[in-house]
């Protein structure tokens, strides 16, 4: 059985025959019709029910006919019309709006003296009320507009719950409630930037660790650590970036206050400067050169590619980073260290090494002629404080001009067109693109050799060029035919030898000249070959006895000489008969037959071959005399 609720009027329909005690709140909001009686008796009863519309609609809560529903629950935020249909009277009605139920959000800033400062930044409400303590008293209330800020003192430091709800005109207090929790303080602290970064030629950031509830100022100066101005506030994060900076020209110095918005007074923390940084090459060395506020730097850490190089002062504004290698790619940063572990760190600035200095001449070159003189291997010394890229070989002919023959990464070259006359010249660049001053010209020697009458071989040879200190002396190698090595003769001082040894053994000698340099540590030069045939040489007497009684005379005519192998004689008289031939080259005693021959004048040929196989012939007279 359905019983009309008597209540004090509140709000009262639009005909004024009932009355409702809200007619505006958040969903879920319930609304209770108080009276229905205020022009008539007896309506809305159980002997003369009324029909109860909540939503302009004849939709009736579950397991109700719509007669005499004096309270109902919206739960969808919309505008309703609230109807009630009297048997007597018809109906009437009021507007009835749901709003959404939101809680209203708010900042809350900490300030000195366990004080604490609400900002409601919530524009939903008509009007809001803040509780500091969380007991259901509201201790402010404030209206809707530009600033809807409070304070509020809690006496002592310490832990509270601040609850804010927000309320629209003629509206029910049925709205959520928004609550924070926070921690009063006697003292704000001062706070820490902790990194400044260069991120790119335009933007710095700026990190640093924020305290719950507390604002941050963040002012900046351009080019000192004096003259701030405020940047940016701050609250709730903890990195700031700038930009639209010119970091590359200017330095900026940033500091961190926090502030009481109570007292409006900041407590700034120690300034953090970046660095207009800059690095140029310059021959043999990066150039770092930088401007900041050296104010409360202990060190300037430089970072070469990534890796530490060294630590400067921190009122240090330049650096020669000498140890660099031409041609390479350097890439610098630098980290100002602040007491407490606070770094300020640069943009990375890079830039290519070179080197201007001109290499050393390659001043001992030396030359190895191949035996048949079609060749020659030249080798050279460098001075090894210098790294060769490449080596430049000029050559020039018979006292020409030099030309470039070709080019080489190694110390060594075989020049396969060689002939006797060339010289040449190495030069080399160095890894960083340097030319090297003009070498000092090399000249091989040429060896050639005669023999000479007396079966001497006589040599001649062009004197070696090509070291700073010059020849010390030569050395003669002398080699039989089959290249082993027979003879050394040291300490020749001049270009030409004759050998006067006597050699019954070897026809074929061959000889080489070695060089030999003033300069310890330079390999030594070499000549080609020289081939010197022998020739046999024959002797023979040009008259005999056989009858002498002399010692010394000749009583056998025979032909002897040197790298004989084989020798057939024949002796003719004067008409041309053959009187004596041996193939084994045996004396003739003036017999033929066993008969002594006439004194006479007799025409002698002696033929053969000697070691080497050369043919040779040879003819001549003897007087046979017996007297």
């Amino acid at each position: 059985m359905c019983v009309a609720l008597v209540a004090q009027a509140q709000y009262v329909s639009r005909l004024g025959r009932f009355q409702v005690d809200q007619i505006r709140g958040c969903a879920p909001f319930t609304i209770t019709i108080t009276n229905t009686n205020l022009v008539t008796t007896g309506d809305c009863t159980p002997g003369k029910p009324c029909i109860m519309s909540f939503d302009g609609t004849t939709n009736c809560p579950p397991n109700t006919s719509c007669q005499n529903i004096f309270q109902f629950t919206y739960t969808t935020p919309g505008t309703y019309k609230l109807s009630v249909l009297y048997q007597s009277l018809g109906s009437d009605d009021i507007t009835v709006t749901v709003d959404s139920n939101t809680a209203p959000p708010f900042d809350v800033y900490t300030c000195a003296g366990s004080k604490v400062f609400v900002n409601i930044t919530d524009k939903v409400y008509d009007s809001y009320s803040i509780d500091f303590n969380n007991d259901g008293t509201v201790d402010t209330a404030i209206p809707s507009g530009l600033s809807q800020t409070a304070t509020y003192s809690y006496g002592a430091a310490g832990n509270y719950t601040i609850s804010v709800k927000g309320k629209k005109l003629n509206a029910a207090n049925n709205c959520l409630a928004t609550t924070h929790p926070f921690t009063a303080i006697a003292t704000l602290p001062t706070p820490t930037i902790n990194t400044l970064t260069a991120t790119d030629v335009s933007t710095l950031q700026l990190a640093y660790i924020p305290q719950t509830n507390i604002e941050y100022h963040a002012d900046f100066a351009i080019n000192n650590a004096s003259n701030f101005q405020q940047y940016q506030t701050l609250y709730g994060v903890s990195s700031l970036t700038v930009p639209n900076l010119n970091v590359d020209k200017n330095y900026y110095c940033f500091r961190l206050g926090s502030f009481d918005p109570c007292a409006n007074i900041n407590t700034y923390s120690s300034s953090v400067c970046s660095q207009a940084f800059s690095v140029t090459s310059v021959s043999g060395a990066e150039q770092l050169s930088w401007q900041t506020e050296s104010t409360g730097i202990t060190n300037i850490q430089i970072s070469r590619n990534t890796a530490p190089l060294t630590s400067v002062t921190g009122t240090a504004t330049s650096y020669s980073d000498n140890a660099v290698i031409c041609k390479t790619n350097y890439c610098y940063q630098l980290v100002s260290k602040y007491p407490g572990g606070t770094t300020s760190t640069s943009l990375q600035k890079c830039a290519t090494s070179f080197l201007t200095t001109t290499p050393t001449a390659i001043s001992n070159t030396s030359a190895v002629v191949s035996d048949d003189a079609t060749k020659v291997d030249l080798s050279w010394l460098q001075d090894p404080a210098f790294t060769a890229a490449s080596y430049l070989i000029f050559k020039s002919q018979n006292g020409g001009s030099f030309t470039l023959d070709n080019t080489t990464t190694a110390k060594q070259y075989t020049d396969n067109t060689y002939s006797p006359g060339y010289c040449y010249r190495i030069n080399y660049t160095d890894n960083c693109d340097n030319a090297s001053a003009q070498g000092l010209a090399s000249c091989p020697m040429h060896l050639s050799g005669t023999n000479n009458e007396t079966n001497e071989a006589v040599l001649q040879w062009s004197s070696y060029k090509g070291w700073n200190q010059g020849v010390k002396n030569y050395t003669i190698q002398k080699f039989n035919q089959q290249g082993h090595l027979i003879q050394t003769i040291t300490s020749v001082t001049d270009t030409s030898y004759i050998d006067t040894q006597q050699d019954q053994v070897n026809q074929v000698v061959i000889y080489k000249i070695i060089a030999n340099a003033n300069e310890a540590g330079v390999s030594s030069s070499s000549s080609n070959e020289v081939r010197i045939v022998k020739s046999v040489n024959l002797f023979y007497p040009t008259a005999f006895n056989p009858e002498s009684k002399v010692a010394t005379g000749n009583r056998t005519f025979t032909v002897k000489g040197h790298f004989v192998s084989k020798l057939e004689i024949q002796i003719f008289d004067r008409w041309g008969s053959l009187v004596f031939y041996s193939d084994k080259n045996e004396a003739w005693d003036g017999r033929k037959d066993g008969n002594a021959m006439p004194d006479a004048t007799y025409v002698w040929t002696a033929e053969g071959t000697d070691l080497i196989g050369n043919s040779f012939k040879k003819a001549g007279t003897v007087v046979l005399i017996r007297k």
